[in-house]
């Protein structure tokens, strides 16, 4: 498959690489992790400008119609620069949930602020014990006389101390047996003041700001709900593909931002009498290391595309570029850091922050185990559907 970029999607990815190239170095980028907030509200301001915040959302929802290549151009540079600002969480997660789901007055009210940078929301859908698998749901919502009452606890919600909305899964019916089926799971929009909810805020491993959420009967109205009740999942599986697609391009690009800084600290470290990049041994492993960024580049790419084309077999190659991702980025990340030394661990350097972002990716939207098992479940289920379509045709 040979995929070519548009002149549009050229022109996003080389202005995007020079506006980050230019005005968010390593050091500013540090200075924003120490603020309250994790990140530089100026930049999320001119990211919003910049029209980078509209480029996904549908010309009907006032944006450019862009897609998951559109994302993935995007994506594979905010991880080049190790951007801060919760791209993924407001726009690509909430933002495409409220897009596709959400009632009427709720996008109006919402869609406008998230695309003008006034506005932020994050997506709860984890909790504990879930490792990762989000129909893993005991958050409930009963109803009531005006709609409904949530109940529970929800984990990890990423730029949850800065959400002003949240997009909240609770089980609304059984599930349809006890392997993590999604049926029997709704989605519902809450307000960041609504009576009854609290956060616990603190920092991840990759500095990035997170919170737990209690919601003790938090009432929300029948028109809260996002989706259809009880399958929430039927526009959350998109979305959640979209994602993936975005941490994955963001993966290749610290991958290849790694390599870079790799590459270029080896022609500047000697030992006996010369660079260490002249030896052997070290220029197959950074080899290595680029055959491992480029492979999955293009699984990557491939990907979007058939997202973006509706192919059969995209969420199947959603679950192999998701595992490629975790074999690459641990690979390429524990070598940058061995390649380095000792400077390749401290905060002062760029590549240990680099090696954080890349372990928590690995782990995003669902482990390499969990998306190889994904893969071999939907190459069955596709093998089998095909060859009860033969046997219907011969017939």
């Amino acid at each position: 498959m040979f995929i070519e970029y548009s002149e549009e999607q050229n022109m996003l990815r080389d202005s995007a690489e020079r506006y980050l190239r230019d005005n968010y170095s390593f050091d500013s980028r540090q200075a924003a992790v120490k603020q309250a907030r994790g990140y530089d509200a100026d930049q999320w301001q001119t990211f919003a400008e910049l029209g980078w915040l509209a480029m996904t959302f549908k010309e009907e929802s006032d944006g450019f119609g862009g897609g998951a290549l559109e994302t993935m151009i995007l994506c594979e540079q905010f991880g080049k620069f190790l951007v801060l600002e919760p791209y993924l969480e407001s726009v690509v997660l909430v933002g495409g949930l409220i897009e596709a789901g959400a009632q009427p007055a709720i996008k109006e009210q919402y869609l406008s602020g998230l695309i003008a940078g006034e506005l932020q929301g994050a997506f709860a859908y984890l909790e504990e014990g879930s490792v990762a698998d989000p129909t893993h749901v005991q958050t409930t919502a009963e109803s009531s006389v005006d709609g409904f009452l949530l109940n529970g606890k929800k984990t990890v919600v990423l730029n949850g101390p800065e959400a002003d909305c949240f997009v909240i899964s609770a089980r609304t019916g059984p599930a349809a047996d006890e392997s993590g089926s999604s049926e029997g799971i709704s989605l519902f929009f809450v307000s960041k003041d609504a009576p009854g909810l609290s956060l616990t805020n603190y920092k991840t491993y990759d500095g990035r700001s997170a919170s737990e959420l209690q919601l003790e009967n938090v009432a929300v109205t029948a028109q809260a709900l996002v989706g259809e009740l009880n399958n929430g999942f039927a526009i959350a599986t998109p979305v959640f593909s979209r994602a993936t697609v975005a941490v994955c391009a963001e993966a290749v690009g610290a991958m290849d931002a790694l390599l870079t800084a790799t590459v270029d600290y080896t022609k500047q470290r000697k030992q006996f009498g010369q660079s260490i990049s002249g030896f052997q041994v070290l220029r197959h492993r950074m080899v290595d290391m680029f055959m491992e960024i480029e492979l999955t580049r293009s699984l990557l790419m491939a990907t979007a595309w058939k997202l973006d084309n509706n192919a059969a077999d995209a969420e199947q190659c959603v679950a192999a570029l998701k595992a490629k991702v975790g074999k690459a980025g641990r690979y390429v990340s524990h070598n940058a850091v061995q390649l380095h030394g000792g400077i390749g661990t401290t905060d002062e350097f760029s590549v240990g922050h680099y090696f954080k972002r890349l372990a928590v990716i690995g782990v995003m939207f669902g482990s390499r185990d969990s998306h190889l098992s994904r893969y071999s479940q939907l190459s069955t289920l596709s093998s089998t559907q095909s060859s009860t379509q033969s046997s219907a045709q011969l017939s």
